[in-house]
């Protein structure tokens, strides 16, 4: 079938490479995401560029806004994604997920330097630019920061090592730990033994 396809006997006229084989990854049906205003009480957007990511909001009827040049690696427009996350907030959502795939793929590359540079980036176009918006919006707000899974450096593959997470919440003064990494996350004795509750206590449901 693919050796006598016209797209690939024109490749053939150019000089290029005909297509050979099919690879059918990742198929599968359209998971039952509960509606994520329902579940819990508030409205949501979901900023990424990763598709899988993306394609959750929508099966939980959230805002997926696209941005332009949105990569998932370290050359993402960080300014982009921060704008469109404002935007969010201007058009009604109470909560808006930030996604940055970039240390991910870092570590996967085994890439040390980009990956604290890519930590850098967020903090310096995202959080900041984010933290004046949002000082200035007259109102308290909380913001969660966590990675979804490990990449170490070391094996350029996922764990399923606990990973640390920290609750900012403009209305409380609270004491914590001076830096925020595994170590000093293991050190308060902290321990979410479900994952997804983590949003129960970014909304103090618990």
């Amino acid at each position: 079938i693919l050796k006598d396809h016209p797209v690939n006997l024109k490749r053939i006229e150019k000089g290029e490479r005909p297509a050979n084989s099919i690879w059918l990854w990742g198929e599968g049906t359209k998971p039952v995401v509960e509606n994520f205003k329902q579940k819990n009480g508030v409205s949501g957007a979901v900023i990424s560029a990763v598709d899988l990511l993306k394609g959750i909001g929508i099966c939980a009827e959230m805002e997926t806004p696209e941005v332009a040049g949105a990569t998932g690696y370290i050359d993402t427009d960080f300014e982009g994604k921060t704008k469109a996350g404002i935007e969010s907030f201007k058009n009604g959502a109470d909560l808006v997920y930030l996604h940055f795939e970039a240390p991910d793929e870092c570590g996967h590359r085994g890439e040390a330097e980009n990956k604290v540079k890519a930590i850098e980036l967020i903090e310096q176009r995202t959080l900041k630019p984010l933290l004046e918006y949002l000082d200035n919006c007259g109102e308290d707000y909380r913001i969660l920061i966590m990675p979804d899974h490990p990449t170490p450096l070391c094996i350029k593959t996922h764990s399923s090592d606990p990973v640390p997470f920290m609750i900012y919440d403009s209305g409380k003064q609270e004491n914590g730990v001076e830096t925020f990494n595994e170590n000093t996350a293991a050190s308060t004795g902290i321990f979410v033994e479900h994952g997804p509750s983590v949003m129960d206590k970014l909304l103090e449901k618990i």
